[in-house]
């Protein structure tokens, strides 16, 4: 269901977050990847609005730029004075005209709440006319929570906030999530009219629904099942919570998507990855930034791949991948790090604590272990003996090494660049190559072995009668 022009949405999102003892915003802090604000416009998105405002004030040029940088079509006005909750939407109030006939606001701060939710709550409204539905839930522990006060035929009377709320007040379990659909008429009517008279001194956005009900309005809750859908966010452990919550939700939309996740309490998955079926996640994985894990492909465990395509059939064991490019059929680790600007073609392997950067290694080409590969162009059947380095950096410049197909690269290796191997040539073990290596030639560069008749042995004693000395 899309609202379209009968939809706006109005995010409160001015608040400092006092209880997070931080210097960054509260809607900034992060929940899987992304701040708490961008889960509540995602979900509000979806729902096909006419146009979204957010309500900014703390640290206000952060949260505007991260909204015109991710969500460019929300529009932003200013909260300088924390005034309370009615008092941001009247912040809005230049939009007002601009408006479709229902106004959904929201608390910039409840990342769990879903499209679905938000879909039922304005349909509630539409469908019985109401001058505003309200989303509740039932809480076991409905401290700090505004209650939602109902006469014995279950008719709302007022929404009365934990300071202000008296003691059989208090017992009461629905309670408020912050969250409405108004009659946009009737918000705009009755908003201005709103007081200061309670413990806080502030304009209460919840004090128009007790107007509502004096003047014959009707008002109607919507109760969310899941009481944390509609929770907020004040402190770092309702952070941690919300965010096992959320990481929760994406691996179980993955599982049902046909992808095979091995321990998911312990598997992290940003909302931006993508895996298609078929894909094995195992334990302890973190899976971040626009990364792509195609069918077939075996993560983990303990690995760590951020904004990187894995192609399809390949194995990644407890390494580290940054925005490379993994083709098909490889084989990683364990316990390699692959940096940015890495391409790989098919079937290509790079084992044992290797380490590449900045290079394209084609077809069939190995990097067994131990070994280093920076600004290098690696052909088809290449193979990288252990423990050798392409040198690509003098102090000054970086520079490239070109490896041809079919080359061989001996063990213990250093390439000095820049410098090109040519197609099926071998460096022996053990050399350290400054010039170019025509294909199907031999290099070797290595002093010449001497050895010392009872050389040792001399060595020890001259040692030995040093420290008698």
């Amino acid at each position: 269901m899309e609202f379209s022009n009968d939809l706006s949405v109005i995010i409160l999102a001015a608040g400092k977050g006092k209880r997070m003892k931080s210097e960054t915003p509260k809607v900034l802090h992060r929940l899987c990847g992304k701040p708490i604000i961008y889960h509540i416009l995602k979900a509000v998105m979806s729902l096909g609005p006419k146009n979204i405002l957010a309500v900014i004030g703390h640290k206000k040029e952060e949260v505007r730029k991260y909204i015109a940088d991710d969500f460019p079509s929300v529009l932003t006005v200013d909260q300088d004075k924390q005034a309370g909750t009615a008092h941001a939407v009247m912040m809005a109030g230049s939009y007002f005209d601009k408006m479709g006939s229902n106004i959904l606001v929201l608390s910039g701060d409840s990342p769990l709440i879903t499209s679905r939710t938000l879909k039922s709550l304005v349909g509630l409204r539409q469908k019985e006319d109401l001058a505003a539905s309200i989303l509740t839930s039932i809480a076991d522990n409905p401290y700090g929570y505004g209650r939602i006060v109902k006469d014995k035929k279950g008719k709302v009377l007022k929404i009365v906030e934990e300071k202000d709320a008296a003691q059989a007040e208090k017992k009461i379990h629905e309670v408020n999530s912050s969250i409405y659909c108004f009659k946009k008429d009737l918000l705009v009517k009755n908003i201005k009219n709103i007081g200061t008279g309670n413990s806080q001194g502030e304009h209460y956005l919840t004090d128009i629904i007790e107007m509502f009900i004096d003047k014959g309005e009707k008002v109607q809750t919507y109760i969310v099942p899941d009481h944390f859908e509609a929770s907020g966010i004040n402190d770092r452990a309702q952070l941690a919570s919300a965010e096992e919550r959320i990481q929760l939700r994406i691996n179980k939309g993955h599982m049902e998507n046909g992808v095979t996740i091995r321990n998911p309490s312990s598997v992290f998955i940003e909302d931006t990855v993508i895996i298609e079926p078929d894909a094995i996640i195992k334990p302890s994985c973190f899976l971040k930034g626009e990364t792509i894990i195609a069918k077939g492909a075996v993560i983990g465990p303990f690995s760590q791949i951020t904004g990187t395509k894995i192609g399809s059939g390949t194995i990644v064991n407890s390494s580290v991948i940054i925005g490379a490019d993994i083709g098909p059929d490889n084989n990683i680790g364990p316990y390699s790090y692959i940096r940015p600007d890495t391409i790989t073609g098919h079937r290509v392997k790079i084992g044992a604590f290797c380490e590449v950067k900045k290079s394209t290694i084609d077809m069939g080409s190995k990097v067994p272990h131990l070994s280093y590969v920076g600004d290098t162009k690696i052909g088809s059947g290449v193979n990288i003996g252990a423990s050798s380095v392409t040198v690509n950096y003098n102090g000054f410049s970086k520079f490239k090494t070109i490896i041809e197909d079919d080359a061989f690269i001996g063990s213990d290796t250093m390439l000095i660049a820049p410098v090109r191997i040519g197609k099926g040539a071998i460096v022996a073990a053990g050399s350290v190559i400054t010039r170019d290596v025509q294909p199907d030639a031999m290099a070797i560069e290595r002093a010449k072995q001497k050895n010392i008749r009872k050389g040792a042995a001399k060595y020890r004693n001259r040692k030995k009668t040093d420290r008698e000395k």
